[in-house]
């Protein structure tokens, strides 16, 4: 222990240790790098993917197919999309003050890390400074409310006026807004009920699955949640819902004139799904070979996420924590 330059005041604290048959570990930025990545995308029934080399092919080819889908005739689907992640966040882009020399970007993120990996997936369409500049256009006078994200909601929205009325963004675990999904955008810009039905496009279908089968709008997301999780993706559901003035303030005056934040809620339903995102965070280098030591020694690995169930299991198996059996 001396060697190792561990200061051991009671042996029989070393004791304790030596007797460990458990260790429960935290995943995020412990058995992480605590550095999430864009790896794909789904949004109007298709699925964009980032490929071999991590870099803006993603973001151009997402842009690309969703310039282009009108809704309701005017703001497209990806002018939605960037609205719904930069005005509903709480990361930010800041110019780099150089203090770390091994990072030489002019602007650098800072902030909640899952939401700097959506933040760096549009910077590399627009650049920091397009970051900031869109982020600034959401003024006070155009804020309306917000209801904070915490780790027990696992979601959080803004309410912002619009040119026609009011718009609630949200975004957060599927799991938790599916329940709230009614409709969800079409590939021609129209909204859709979400248990209307669809052909499943060939990037949807799960594994033993061939052929053309149908399956409703949500069966989609549910299909996408599936296959992200099995990539170790941490998944991040886009929506949102429009409504007049009148409405918003009908709501208001009906829930306690807003007062508290769980009266607020009731805006986070009657959602229409824009897309998922697929975020990864790498395994450190060292936690295959530390993990090995450990079932060597004879002690159990566990590893404690709030990730749902089918992305612990494939980051789990990726760690070798648990097998593939």
């Amino acid at each position: 222990m001396k060697k190792l330059n561990n200061l051991v005041r009671k042996l029989a604290s070393s004791e304790t240790m030596g007797g460990a048959t458990h260790i429960c570990s935290d995943k995020t930025g412990t058995l992480t790098l605590n550095k999430m990545t864009v790896m794909s995308l789904m949004s109007i029934q298709n699925m964009y993917k980032m490929g071999n080399v991590v870099g803006r092919k993603l973001t151009d080819d997402s842009k690309a197919g969703t310039s282009s889908v009108r809704f309701d005739g005017s703001q497209s689907v990806w002018d939605i999309i960037v609205e719904a992640v930069l005005w509903n966040s709480s990361a930010r882009v800041e110019k780099n003050d150089g203090k770390d020399p091994d990072v030489k970007d002019p602007w650098i993120t800072a902030g909640n890390v899952t939401e700097q990996g959506l933040l760096k997936y549009f910077m590399h369409d627009m650049g920091g400074e397009g970051i900031v500049s869109t982020k600034a256009k959401l003024t006070e006078d155009k804020l309306l409310s917000v209801i904070q994200f915490t780790s027990s909601r696992k979601k959080a929205s803004v309410v912002v006026k619009t040119n026609t009325g009011v718009r609630v963004y949200t975004k957060g675990a599927p799991d938790m807004l599916f329940p709230h999904v009614t409709q969800i955008i079409n590939p021609n810009g129209s909204i859709v009920d979400i248990q209307s039905r669809v052909k499943v496009p060939s990037d949807f279908l799960l594994d033993g699955e061939s052929g053309s089968p149908e399956d409703t709008h949500m069966g989609l997301l549910e299909r996408t949640v599936k296959k992200f999780a099995d990539q170790a993706y941490r998944t991040i559901l886009i929506t949102f819902r429009d409504m007049s003035m009148e409405e918003y303030n009908n709501i208001k005056n009906t829930n306690n004139n807003f007062d508290k934040e769980a009266d607020k809620e009731v805006l986070e339903t009657g959602l229409t799904a824009i897309g998922i995102f697929g975020l990864q965070d790498p395994l450190r280098e060292t936690i295959v070979p530390s993990i090995i030591q450990c079932k060597t020694a004879g002690i159990q690995v566990i590893m404690c996420t709030g990730d749902n169930i089918d992305t612990a299991i494939a980051i789990s198996k990726n760690a070798g924590i648990v097998t593939k059996e």
